[in-house]
């Protein structure tokens, strides 16, 4: 139990100054032959500022970090899914670590001077970062999962604006502890995906408009041409 404590204290002087750490997975796909989002994926990172914005009910990243491409993994999910959202706040993604880098992702959340940090990752290695990270035991994130947040934190409570419940509660063994919640943007995204679909047949018959004028301009012509071809017939005759 001492060395436990010890190794406990030990990681809470290396985390000082990193305090919350909110790990999401990247928005919905198209299929594995895509790199980018889906229009479910895209509206959901437009949709994050609902969570994670000025106003969300998830405090707001002082840094965001997402996977960087390979030639070998070549989506850029992660980084499309906080790019709005990191946009908004004025920060820019940092792109510094490929997949499999989780462990230097690790050991440079511990001397990060931001206090909140936002990583969005693919599924399959965020039980990776969260190990990294004291939480042994992690489960693995469901392929059909997108809408949760696994927060990592010794007291969540000064980082919510709201009262949250999380839904899974993982203990951790160097001094933080994973608090799982959902998004809790549905509703978001089906109003974005609304009005995508609105804004789509808008511009389809703001198109199309000019093609039914051209082909009324074109029988008004043939009109006018054979209305002088008759008169010209009937002078000659």
């Amino acid at each position: 139990m001492r060395v436990k404590s010890i190794v406990t204290a030990l990681f809470g002087l290396t985390l000082a100054n990193a305090k919350l750490i909110m790990l999401i997975r990247h928005g919905e796909k198209i299929d594995d032959e895509h790199t980018d989002l889906s229009p479910q994926g895209q509206a959901r990172a437009d949709c994050l500022n609902e969570v994670f914005g000025s106003n969300g009910y998830l405090t707001t990243p002082q840094k965001i970090y997402a996977q960087r491409p390979t030639e070998q993994r070549k989506s850029t999910r992660p980084k499309d899914t906080v790019t709005p959202l990191a946009n908004s706040l004025g920060l820019q993604v940092d792109l510094s670590f490929t997949s499999g880098k989780y462990k230097d992702l690790a050991k440079t959340i511990y001397s990060s001077p931001e206090e909140v940090i936002l990583v969005c990752w693919g599924n399959d290695r965020i039980p990776n970062i969260a190990n990294e990270l004291g939480i042994d035991s992690a489960p693995e994130w469901k392929g059909k999962v997108f809408d949760d947040v696994w927060i990592l934190t010794d007291n969540m409570t000064p980082y919510t604006n709201s009262n949250i419940q999380p839904y899974r509660i993982f203990y951790g063994d160097k001094g933080l502890d994973m608090y799982v919640v959902k998004e809790y943007i549905d509703q978001c995204i089906s109003n974005r995906l609304a009005t995508n679909v609105v804004n789509k047949n808008d511009n389809a018959s703001i198109i199309q408009e000019p093609n039914n004028s051209g082909s009324e301009m074109i029988k008004i012509n043939a009109m006018a041409v054979a209305a002088v071809l008759s008169t010209f017939l009937y002078l000659l005759f």
